[in-house]
């Protein structure tokens, strides 16, 4: 009889999930699945609200990632009014959007998955955080911390809030930040290129300690990410699917999302996988800086092209899930040296708004979001009031990758017979992705840390971490 091992709650994540373990007669893990407790409603929430307030209220989708749903959402609406902003409107958003993609690289990199690299997968849940990393290796977690507030200052200076920004607007910025502030911005990207640099040495090190699981988290799934010709590129352009081969499969526009991509409710779960139309046999594929670095050759900033030149000689695709770490610090130095360029010559002082007018229709855009492509596509009336909505998260577009690899990590640690190291195990194979579980709605209450072995639905044993009744 089949038997079945919950890990609830997972922990270091954004959002509130549990793991689910199917255990054959034999003892082994036949499948692995992630189960999202949070209920996903903001498209309801958002029917009957005025258009032109969408930027401000799906921004509080999320308070990690605010600023990608605040930037798809105003470019959706433009993308519908067919508005063209003005280049320093477009600059002061890319600045933003930099600041947020290193503040939340830096978080998922360090302070979440961090631990499990810098500690190591087997050690002690009370070894295992970012608290006792702090006893151990004070100046890591400094540079961290550093690294973690450069970007959240700078969407704060920008966006005109730290968390939630609020000054893209359909139309271009509603303000831009004083000259001395554009100076420091360009300062803080240079102190961050060298902090990236600094920490990178460190966890590239330390990741060859887990050499042997490369092979293991193998996702034999298609990458698709945007592509601007080849350059990897966050606002809104072509979005390119390539398959494990290399080989590209397709190429499509924001409008044409719907036409590629198809949501499936799964079982046990709020959260919706997605995956892409093929005909009769749809085809899995995975989101996010590893997906990028495997569609586009080249980075527009000189030390992360070196970087990802480097980081592409081994091969591509790389398909390890593993090589997500990798793949955020290359990002990390791309999206400092941009602020460097923005501030120290780039953003000129001419206009930030052009005018808009709500007006009915539909309206689209696609983004990359810290984590991977971020859809946000809504209906309004002729009085522009929303009558439909639809947002695709990017970790629904991990979905299937992420099952894949909790099956593949613990199936290979239940032979060691650890209930530590499986539960480990599985919680670091989530972590590479960098789920937020929080995108899909809002959740309450506490859970402790179990784990219960059942058979034919009766408890045949429990785990428990940290409560010793």
């Amino acid at each position: 009889m089949k038997e079945h091992i919950c890990i609830d709650p997972v922990t270091r994540i954004e959002g509130h999930a549990k793991i689910v373990l199917d255990v054959s007669d034999s003892g082994g893990i036949t499948s692995g699945h992630l189960q999202v407790l949070e209920i996903r409603g903001f498209e309801k929430l958002l029917e009957g609200m005025e258009l032109f307030k969408l930027p401000l209220i799906t921004g509080r989708i999320c308070g990690v990632c605010p600023a990608a749903h605040h930037l798809v959402s105003v470019t959706a609406i433009e993308n519908g009014l067919g508005l063209e902003i003005p280049g320093d409107a477009k600059l002061l958003r890319e600045l933003m959007y930099m600041g947020h993609i290193l503040h939340s690289h830096s978080l998922s990199t360090f302070v979440l998955t961090g631990p499990d690299v810098l500690v190591g997968i087997g050690a002690k849940p009370e070894d295992r955080n970012v608290l006792a990393l702090l006893g151990m290796a004070p100046e890591i977690v400094k540079k961290v911390l550093r690294l973690r507030s450069i970007g959240q200052k700078t969407v704060e200076m920008v966006g005109g809030r730290g968390v939630h920004p609020v000054t893209s607007v359909p139309g271009g910025q509603a303000s831009r930040p004083a000259p001395e502030d554009i100076e420091k911005l360009g300062a803080w990207g240079d102190e961050a290129v060298t902090l990236v640099r600094e920490l990178s040495e460190v966890l590239l090190k330390k990741l060859e300690n887990i050499e042997d699981l490369r092979e293991v988290t193998d996702i034999p799934y298609h990458s698709m990410a945007l592509t601007d010709d080849g350059n990897v590129t966050f606002i809104q352009n072509t979005c390119r699917v390539i398959d494990p081969s290399g080989r590209e499969e397709r190429t499509f526009q924001a409008g044409e999302y719907a036409d590629n991509l198809v949501e499936h409710p799964m079982q046990g779960s709020y959260m919706r996988s997605v995956r892409l139309r093929a005909g009769s046999e749809e085809k899995r594929f995975f989101v996010g800086p590893l997906a990028r670095l495997n569609v586009n050759e080249h980075f527009s900033t000189p030390e992360a092209d070196k970087l990802l030149a480097g980081y592409r000689s081994a091969g591509v695709p790389r398909l390890s899930a593993i090589d997500y770490l990798h793949a955020r610090l290359i990002e990390m130095t791309h999206c400092a040296e941009r602020m460097t360029e923005i501030c120290g010559g780039e953003l000129g002082d001419g206009p930030v708004m052009t005018e808009a007018r709500p007006s009915g229709g539909r309206f689209t855009a696609l983004i990359e979001a810290p984590r991977g492509i971020l859809v946000h596509d809504y209906e309004a009336d002729e009085n522009g009031k929303v009558t439909d909505a639809n947002l695709i998260v990017a970790t629904q577009n991990n979905y299937d990758a992420i099952d894949h690899t909790i099956t593949a990590l613990t199936r290979h640690y239940k032979q060691a017979g650890e209930d530590n190291l499986l539960m480990n195990g599985a919680e670091f194979a989530l972590r590479c992705f960098d789920p937020c579980l929080a995108c899909a709605t809002h959740a309450a209450g506490c859970m402790p840390m179990m784990i219960e072995l059942r058979n034919s639905g009766r408890v045949i044993r429990t785990i428990r971490r940290g409560d010793e009744r």
